[in-house]
């Protein structure tokens, strides 16, 4: 009886590596020849997209705070923001164009220095990306009567 049972404890053993290994092995190069051309194309693509305005941030530059509401009178653009890990630097490509008369959500702020030591500031709208504070005003939309 207890040859049996470590027989079957090492074909178990065996047989189970086996059975997960297989699918994996075979799904894997199907795989990667298909997401080959996928990510060319995408290296491509990202190559013209990734070219932003890289700014330094300021002393102090980048605040959290509490959501507030924030109100923009005209079509904006977005940015989307890439924070170095190394460097006080920022850079914001474009992500899009957030809609006018539309009140938004603003919880983080980043200042950030200019050609010419000017500072701009930038807030970041929930869900959505960095706008420049000059083109946001505090507070919810009303519509004018």
């Amino acid at each position: 009886m207890m040859k049996k049972f470590a027989t079957m404890i090492t074909v178990a053993s065996l047989a189970l590596p086996l059975a997960l290994a297989a699918p994996f092995a075979v799904s894997v190069p199907a795989a990667n020849a298909a997401t080959t051309k996928t990510t060319a194309k995408a290296k491509t693509t990202t190559k013209t997209a990734t070219k932003g305005t890289t700014y330094n941030i300021a002393k102090n530059g980048v605040k959290n705070f509490k959501a507030q509401s924030y109100h923009i009178k005209a079509n904006t653009n977005v940015y989307k923001g890439f924070f170095y890990a190394d460097a006080g630097k920022v850079t914001f490509t474009k992500k899009g164009v957030l809609k006018g008369g539309v009140t938004y959500k603003v919880t983080r702020s980043v200042k950030v220095t200019t050609t010419g030591n000017k500072t701009a500031t930038f807030f970041y709208v929930s869900g959505q990306g960095y706008v420049a504070a000059s083109a946001m005003t505090k507070g919810p939309y009303q519509a004018a009567d």
